[in-house]
């Protein structure tokens, strides 16, 4: 019967108790509390005009002094009522009050601080942002880092907010974005709501990037976020990578405003593509010889000035010139129109079709 006892006296652990240790306050609890407190101050000061035969500022004056345990000693109760009210209001309600209001607003700043940096946290009031979906699987935080620079060097995205959507980093993003301004939210595009939580419907440029440059799942992925952003009616220009050119024609009936391989290298080629959409296709090119592609020129000139070795060039469909090679090797690209040159070569842009003509029949050309 004793141990029934013990047991039955015994009191009952609810979820309620453990909830009052590992629950963040909300501002309707501090909100509780300066109601109570300001109750507290309201008592005590009528207190003091009753008892002490105060005014109402010099009775306020006196209670704010207690609560806060300033004591300056210009004022002070005197009565026994006077003080006994000051004891049990002041002594017993009011500073405790204020003592738990200032311990659960920093607790409350110090855990919504915690939050932002590990990305839990909706941000609302960003919206025109650049919304980068996913991070590479692989040196994510290397990468991340040569795009936000150039993103920070280009005069049009200088200064455009930047917000990264990805399961990558729950304890925070590196302090070399964050110093940057960069924040992010901790998620999977593909789970329900991230993408409103990220703000995609605020956004102003959406990038989808490749997870893994190697997988060609990837593009199932980002068709499927695609089409998510479809269906949220994104008014974002939407830039997405694709491994397979056969996915290309896909990502853009899904909603993708420009499309580009994964070239982890060169984020160089990804910001253009957001501030002079088309231009991508033009660098892409570049890097392999289906097409048009760069090749170069071994001819010596001399004195002559850049925009006849364009026009010489063009005329003759021979190709674009888009730089030189001066004696000391160095590449001078796109020159003004109307320097003089002495070039060791051409670097010129042709396509897969050119036909091109002899050093000595080009050299001719510019000898007429």
């Amino acid at each position: 019967m004793i141990f029934f006892g013990l047991i039955l006296g015994r009191k009952k652990s609810s979820r309620s108790k453990f909830r009052k240790k590992v629950h963040l306050h909300e501002a309707s609890d501090i909100r509780k509390r300066f109601v109570l407190f300001a109750g507290v101050i309201a008592l005590h000061s009528l207190t003091m005009v009753f008892f002490e035969d105060l005014n109402w500022w010099q009775a306020f004056w006196l209670t704010m002094t207690s609560a806060s345990t300033t004591g300056y000693g210009d004022i002070s109760a005197i009565t026994f009522w006077g003080q006994l009210s000051t004891i049990i209001l002041i002594y017993g309600m009011g500073i405790t009050l204020l003592a738990q209001i200032a311990s659960d607003y920093v607790e409350i700043r110090l855990i919504k601080k915690e939050m932002r940096i590990k990305g839990r946290i909706r941000w609302s009031e960003m919206e025109d942002h650049i919304l980068i979906i996913n991070t590479p699987k692989y040196e994510a935080e290397r990468y991340l880092e040569l795009l936000i620079n150039q993103m920070s060097q280009t005069p049009e995205l200088a200064d455009t907010p930047i917000q990264i959507l990805s399961p990558a980093f729950p304890e925070g993003l590196p302090l070399s974005l964050r110093a940057k301004g960069v924040v992010h939210h901790t998620g999977d595009a593909l789970e329900d709501d991230m993408l409103e939580f990220a703000g995609s419907d605020k956004a102003k440029y959406i990038i989808v990037l490749c997870p893994e440059t190697q997988n060609p799942h990837s593009d199932s992925l980002t068709f499927d976020t695609l089409h998510r952003l479809q269906a949220l009616n994104s008014p974002a220009f939407i830039i997405a990578e694709a491994i397979n050119d056969s996915n290309r024609p896909r990502f853009k009936a899904a909603g993708a405003s420009a499309v580009i391989r994964p070239v982890r290298a060169y984020p160089e080629m990804l910001v253009r593509s957001l501030v002079a959409p088309g231009t991508e296709q033009v660098l892409e090119d570049l890097f392999h010889h289906q097409g048009d592609h760069t090749i170069r020129l071994n001819i010596h000139l001399s004195d002559v000035s850049w925009a006849t070795v364009v026009s010489t060039l063009i005329q003759n469909d021979i190709g674009t010139a888009l730089g030189y090679v001066q004696k000391n090797g160095d590449i001078v690209t796109h020159p003004q129109a109307h320097s003089s040159i002495d070039t060791e070569g051409l670097i010129i842009l042709v396509n897969d079709n050119q036909v091109m003509p002899s050093t000595n029949e080009i050299l001719k050309l510019f000898s007429q």
